[in-house]
């Protein structure tokens, strides 16, 4: 039980990334509320690895492309292919579901006040990794993003509610705040807490973990790296995450 959930939480925080010359999502997953330039494109691509206390490796390569339609609304979707080391089961592979997304920025930050979007996702049963385990029906959520800028540093907040499709689950909430510090010569030092509620308290199955990284800006381009440590039973004892955003029009 403890793998699935770890995994559904994972997969679905790939549908939340966003190019990290915006904002402080990667090498992270929390939101923020900027939207890539109208007309113009960015490209994500990343890889994930993280090992459980009983010796199961997940591998995970991922992109994301998104599209500035307007002024302050994007779209974007997002597609992953996942390797599985499994210490009892042999090894698992194949394509993650497909996250498709739009976010539109509701307003600016001001003086007394954080900027605030919404984003809504939906997911599109296309996995391969788990044939005939996994739910086969669309999921939805909703999100809800602030931000707010203190000179060098900058601190996000987001709230995701999904709506899941198998009637054999419940709804899960997913939170995290995260903070960014810009250093020198294009560093930025990133760094966040987030949990996954999946709303049955009995199990004791909603994973709690910790994310830091770095990132640096080179023409445009932004490479990134970052670990990430769980803080409870619910999420896997480490991983690590690298990754590179390219604009382009």
């Amino acid at each position: 039980m403890k793998r699935t959930v770890w995994m559904g939480a994972l997969l679905y925080a790939l549908g939340l990334f966003s190019p990290a010359p915006l904002f402080a999502a990667r090498p992270l997953l929390t939101e923020d509320t900027e939207t890539v330039e109208k007309g113009s494109f960015e490209m994500e691509l990343g890889f994930d690895f993280l090992r459980e206390d009983n010796r199961d490796k997940y591998y995970l390569s991922s992109m994301q492309l998104k599209y500035g339609l307007l002024e302050k609304m994007e779209i974007s979707s997002t597609i992953g292919y996942l390797w599985s080391d499994v210490h009892e089961g042999g090894h698992l592979d194949g394509w993650t579901d497909l996250f498709a997304c739009l976010k539109y920025r509701l307003w600016e930050e001001g003086e007394t006040h954080p900027a605030f979007a919404l984003k809504p996702l939906l997911k599109l049963p296309t996995q391969t990794w788990r044939e005939g385990t996994e739910s086969r029906r669309a999921d939805y959520a909703l999100g809800a993003v602030f931000d707010k800028s203190f000179g060098e540093v900058t601190l996000f907040l987001d709230i995701f509610y999904y709506w899941i499709g198998d009637p054999g689950e419940t709804d899960v909430l997913n939170t995290g705040m995260a903070a960014e510090y810009k250093l020198p010569e294009g560093w930025s030092a990133v760094g966040e807490v987030r949990y996954w509620d999946n709303f049955n308290t009995d199990r004791k199955d909603d994973p709690l973990f910790l994310n830091f990284g770095m990132k640096k800006e080179v023409s445009r381009v932004v490479f990134d790296a970052a670990a990430n440590v769980g803080l409870n039973n619910a999420a896997p004892n480490y991983g690590f995450s690298v990754g590179v955003t390219i604009p382009f029009k």
